[in-house]
């Protein structure tokens, strides 16, 4: 495993061990893509970005207040990674920036994007928001792109607050710090009214997916409209000594993570739940698995029936293209993967023992699923 050192001024120690020139904090890490695209454009770059759509709305809507146009690419399901195929077609499409994103932790090798994607005509920006401390045969990951996206967020690996972005060019770093001091601040109240509203809508959609199923698609256009300034927020005061002081120990927390991880692999095997990933290279940050061939009710309705036993799990992530227009179908891998996917708890709130415990219910209720659906009960 590789281990981030230790140090007091976080952005010399963050560039030390992502082996770049220059690193920037940032509220979120979605607000600093939001300016990384916006200085690339602004550059006189294309504005077409090509991302999976595996992946959270905050990065297509950080895409969308760039005025930047989307060239969504599917994944394969086992592992969330973008094949290279998706690439070439997005590339081929007139996609000047990939965005690779190292979805639950699993690594991505970033240098078979830049076969694809080549310097300096393209950008690639390398997404480890959820992959803190996962590494690839290069090194860590969010330090093999042009520019590196970190998120210390809630329920990411470090919790402390704030973002920080990584950068190979320190020109291109000055040019993206100088554009979010541009970026208006959304006073609180507007962003917690956005947010709101998009939920509101986001629940709608999903109950009409619940009973349509993949017909349902259509209820999830034009959600991410007006979206984007929920994302302009301050900076978190005293955040940058708290990740400092949170990566001291990080070795420990990384440790226990993949501990955690192995004890849902090792109770849940032959009940039916099959990894997404979590190979070598993964510091998870959630265990993530699917449970194969199921539809939109049931898993939902295992999700709640999980939940009930004080378990927490989600299925996160709905298709992100279906918000931006596109049909069910268009896609299959990333429908799938969302159509099958659990997400289990493996942080520092979630004890060894509860997983423990919590592999028992979910066992149970996965084979009194099948043992329903075969009708044996």
């Amino acid at each position: 495993m590789r281990i981030l050192s230790k140090g007091r001024n976080l952005y010399r120690q963050l560039e030390r061990d992502f082996n770049i020139a220059r690193a920037i904090p940032v509220a979120r890490a979605s607000l600093g893509l939001m300016a990384v695209l916006r200085s690339w454009v602004q550059a006189g770059n294309c504005r077409r970005v090509a991302v999976s759509a595996a992946v959270c709305q905050d990065v297509i809507a950080a895409v969308l207040g760039a005025n930047c146009e989307l060239v969504f690419c599917d994944v394969n399901y086992v592992d969330g990674i973008v094949p290279d195929r998706e690439w070439i077609k997005a590339r081929s499409a007139g996609a000047s920036v990939a965005i690779v994103v190292h979805l639950y932790g699993n690594p991505v090798e970033v240098s078979k994007v830049r076969n694809h994607f080549p310097s300096p005509e393209c950008l690639i920006i390398d997404d480890a928001a959820q992959a803190l401390g996962s590494y690839s045969s290069f090194g860590l990951v969010g330090g093999q792109g042009d520019v590196g996206l970190l998120s210390f967020g809630a329920t990411k690996h470090i919790e402390s607050g704030g973002a920080a972005v990584l950068f190979k060019d320190y020109l291109f770093a000055e040019a993206v710090a100088h554009t979010l001091t541009s970026i208006e601040i959304v006073p609180e109240v507007e962003r917690k009214k956005i947010q709101t509203s998009f939920r509101k809508r986001f629940e709608i959609a999903r109950g009409r997916l619940l009973i349509d199923g993949d017909d349902g698609a259509i209820a999830f256009n034009d959600l991410l409209t007006g979206y984007y300034p929920s994302l302009q927020l301050p900076f978190p005061s005293c955040s940058d000594a708290a990740v400092c002081i949170a990566l001291d120990t990080y070795s420990q927390a990384m440790e226990q993570r993949l501990q955690k991880s192995a004890a849902w692999v090792a109770g849940t095997e032959g009940c039916g739940l099959v990894p997404v990933g979590m190979g070598e290279g993964t510091v998870p940050w959630r265990y993530t698995c699917r449970l194969p061939g199921i539809d939109w009710l049931s898993q939902y309705r295992l999700g709640e029936e999980i939940r009930s036993h004080g378990i927490d799990v989600s299925n996160w992530y709905l298709p992100a293209h279906w918000m931006c227009g596109y049909v069910s179908g268009t896609l299959p891998g990333v429908e799938q993967l969302a159509r099958e996917v659990f997400q289990f708890w493996v942080d520092t709130h979630t004890s060894l023992e509860a997983i423990e415990r919590g592999v028992e219910v979910v066992v149970a209720i996965i084979e009194s699923f099948y043992s329903l659906k075969m009708g044996t009960k």
